[in-house]
C-alpha cells in the first residue's frame, strides 16, 4: 500500500524553496522518526510552513469532479475509489490530506488530477518510499 502526505505549503517558502523539496521531505521524515521532545519543536516548523486544509473547498472540488467516476463513493468522510485493479482512498486533515492506494496508480491519479486543478500549492510525499514532488509544479519565470 502507498501512502502519500499531501500539505499546502506557504507561498512564501515556495520560491525559495522550489527545486529544493528534498527539504521538506527531510523535515517530514525527520518529524514521523522523532521522539516526543523533537516532535513538538519539528510540529511547529511544520505549521509554519504549512497552511490549513480548505475543507469544504476542497470538498466542493472533489465531490464534482469524482462524482463522475461510477467507482467513487464517500464513506465517513473518506473520500474513496475503486476499480478492479487499483483503489485510492483520501481524508482529509486540518494540516494535510493522506492518499492510500493499492493496485495500479489510476485511482491515485484521478485524486492528483483533481488537486492539480486547484489554486493551492501541495507538496505530496510518500515517506517510505522516498518519493515526494508538487502535484502541481510551477512555472519557471523567465527574466530579460
Amino acid at each position: 500500500m502507498r501512502r502519500y502526505d499531501l500539505y499546502i505549503i506557504d507561498e512564501q517558502f515556495i520560491n525559495y524553496y522550489y527545486g529544493r523539496e528534498r527539504i521538506f521531505y527531510n523535515l517530514f521524515k525527520e518529524y514521523n522518526e522523532a521522539n516526543l521532545p523533537l516532535k513538538k519543536l519539528l510540529a511547529k516548523q511544520i505549521n509554519y510552513i504549512t497552511k490549513s486544509m480548505p475543507t469544504l473547498r476542497l470538498h466542493k472540488r472533489l465531490s464534482e469532479q469524482l462524482s463522475k467516476h461510477k467507482d467513487y463513493y464517500m464513506k465517513d468522510g473518506v473520500y474513496c475509489l475503486e476499480s478492479g485493479t487499483s483503489s485510492a482512498r483520501l481524508m482529509i486533515e486540518d494540516r494535510k490530506c493522506i492518499l492510500y492506494a493499492t493496485g495500479n496508480i489510476h485511482a491515485e491519479m484521478l485524486f492528483f488530477e483533481v488537486l492539480r486543478k486547484t489554486d493551492l500549492n501541495f507538496l505530496a510525499v510518500d515517506i517510505k518510499n522516498e518519493r515526494f514532488g508538487w502535484i502541481k509544479p510551477m512555472k519557471e519565470k523567465h527574466y530579460i
